[in-house]
């Protein structure tokens, strides 16, 4: 896989190279400066829950005995989220009189869960992995505006493929052990996949300060159909206890609203997105009251455990301020996030009622 991305790469890097040089005489642009620069297009949305971007948050989110290093034994708690993330830029460009832009970059992001508030050690409870080989944007720009409702027009439709990604997700050391002193069923899960994701993208920001309403459809292919999502140890999980989850397909649709700038070169963002992904097959619990609630009612603890796919939803909205330069880290932002659906989190994803509130910092 990783030689059939190089060569189709290649290709692409090579084909891209022909229509700069093909451009009409006077064209600034060419292949070897378009190296290493950074592109207008193809950035993630604020409420992608797999985004590149830079955030910083602190959240009040649903507990459970799975990470309660400390024993607090609530229904909700604080705790500390960070993702360090960037597309690192390969090449990108445009031609035809910037009607059409194309780059290539190499994604890479690390997500962290952090027991801030746990006073002994506060320990990692997960940390995710995800970088790609190569991922490949296209964007058309129409020449005009088309008019569709007030105050929305289509600007630009594109493209984005990545042939392959990889993620990898681990419960923090301090976690491990405490499970395995209590000797709960499961450890720890080997939760890692090989994917290729599709995505069309109707009306990219681009870069550009206007009135913009942004929607994405996305399409996730796990490569691993046999072992799918995850794998386990017999020394770290009970066979009896874990089931394979093979449906290979996960789907998003997002949607981002940013105003004009105003006040200097400040924006309101409002962004939402639906992901249907399946639900990790091994057992799950909460802490306090949502425990006992659950213990009172078994229908709906029964109604949790057969959900195969679950659907999750993830909005975000906030002020961010642009100085208008195509580099990264031009954009600075503050927004509040409100999430429930799946618990996104590493091995933990088996939990199909979790919600997180938070307020976040984030750099584009």
């Amino acid at each position: 896989m990783i030689k059939k991305t190089l060569k189709i790469t290649l290709f692409l890097i090579f084909f891209i190279c022909g229509l700069c040089h093909a451009q009409e005489a006077g064209a600034t642009d060419s292949f070897w400066n378009g190296i290493g620069k950074v592109a207008s297009f193809g950035r993630p949305f604020w409420a992608d829950m797999h985004s590149t971007l830079l955030r910083a948050e602190i959240a009040y989110a649903t507990n459970s005995p799975d990470y309660d290093w400390g024993g607090f034994d609530t229904s909700s708690r604080f705790y500390i989220f960070s993702n360090l993330g960037v597309d690192i830029p390969v090449w990108s460009g445009d031609f035809a009189n910037s009607r059409y832009g194309f780059n290539l970059t190499l994604p890479f992001m690390i997500d962290i869960w952090f027991d801030f508030f746990e006073r002994t050690t506060s320990p990692v409870i997960n940390t995710a992995y995800r970088f790609g080989a190569f991922e490949a944007n296209f964007i058309y720009r129409l020449s005009s505006p088309i008019p569709v409702l007030p105050y929305f027009n289509i600007h630009n439709w594109s493209l984005k493929l990545s042939l392959l990604k990889h993620e990898s997700t681990h419960i923090g050391d301090e976690l491990t052990i405490y499970r395995k002193d209590l000797g709960l069923p499961i450890t720890r899960i080997d939760v890692l996949s090989n994917h290729g994701e599709l995505v069309f993208t109707l009306n990219d920001p681009d870069n550009q300060a206007r009135v913009n309403h942004g929607f994405k459809f996305g399409l996730l292919l796990n490569y691993n159909l046999r072992a799918g999502w995850y794998g386990f140890l017999d020394t770290e999980a009970d066979p009896e206890a874990v089931e394979p989850a093979r449906f290979p397909f996960e789907f998003n649709i997002q949607y981002q609203y940013q105003s004009p700038l105003f006040y200097r070169g400040f924006q309101a963002i409002a962004s939402a997105e639906w992901r249907l992904r399946q639900r990790y097959k091994y057992s799950f619990s909460y802490s306090g009251s949502k425990n006992e609630q659950l213990q009172n009612n078994p229908d709906i603890m029964e109604n949790y455990e057969s959900r195969n796919l679950v659907s999750s939803f993830n909005f975000f909205a906030g002020i961010r301020y642009d100085n208008q330069k195509p580099n990264y880290f031009s954009k600075t932002g503050v927004g509040a996030r409100f999430y429930f659906g799946q618990n996104p989190y590493g091995q933990f994803r088996s939990m199909p009622h979790f919600r997180q509130f938070g307020l976040a910092a984030i750099f584009e």
